[in-house]
């Protein structure tokens, strides 16, 4: 499955992994789509990328052994249609410090925080509402429809 693939799916389950060791903190999301295929969220707006074969090389584990999320989180994004994707972009390239941001069909952004010192206390999985994710923003990053701009 490619990216523009993702586009119109469904998500059917998120999971993640946490880790922290020698002061940094390292998380995952791993996503189950309707049709049971699983990917990471999308690191970059590449294309070709084989999003289940990056999920089985990068994985920290399997998507059977990573933590769920709360109940409340769950009833945000189950079975709730995927309708775009924005990446950040700093200076016209792309960030690859940054996670894709999934739009969900009922105005729900999906990211995450995927890396930080231990202290810091936002690496985690980021389900804003749209008022949620414009505020989130940041001045010096672009945001970017991946259906809209990048991939047309």
């Amino acid at each position: 499955m490619i990216l523009s693939e993702l586009i119109g799916q469904k998500i059917s389950k998120i999971r993640y992994s946490h880790k922290v060791g020698d002061g940094m903190q390292q998380f995952q999301s791993y996503i189950r789509l309707a049709d049971k295929k699983i990917i990471c969220l999308p690191k970059g707006p590449d294309n070709s990328l084989d999003l289940e074969e990056y999920y089985k090389k990068h994985k920290e584990c399997s998507f059977d052994d990573a933590k769920r999320c709360a109940l409340a989180s769950r009833l945000l994004f189950r079975n709730k249609k995927i309708v775009d994707i924005h990446f950040g972009y700093l200076d016209d390239e792309a960030r690859e410090d940054m996670s894709g941001i999934l739009e969900l069909e009922n105005g729900i952004f999906i990211t995450e925080n995927n890396a930080g010192p231990e202290e810091r206390g936002d690496i985690d999985l980021l389900i804003l509402k749209r008022d949620q994710f414009e505020a989130w923003k940041d001045e010096e990053t672009e945001y970017r429809s991946f259906k809209n701009s990048i991939h047309s």
